[in-house]
């Protein structure tokens, strides 16, 4: 693996309960996931909560989250 690959974001979500189980079941799967909840004030997310994975995970990981 290229330790320079692109992370992106897969989805965002507005409730941190649903990137967890999201993350979790990319995991799951073998698929490395990041939640990266840094724009929440409080409980509230103000911008979104974004899961993010390696670029060369995103088909499978888009696959994997229309599932669910």
């Amino acid at each position: 693996m290229n330790n320079n690959e692109d992370i992106v974001v897969a989805k965002v979500y507005d409730d941190i309960g649903a990137a967890t189980s999201a993350k979790e079941k990319l995991e799951e799967a073998g698929i490395k996931a990041i939640v990266d909840d840094m724009n929440v004030a409080g409980m509230t997310p103000l911008a979104g909560i974004e899961i993010r994975v390696f670029a060369h995970d995103l088909d499978a990981t888009t696959r994997i989250l229309e599932e669910i």
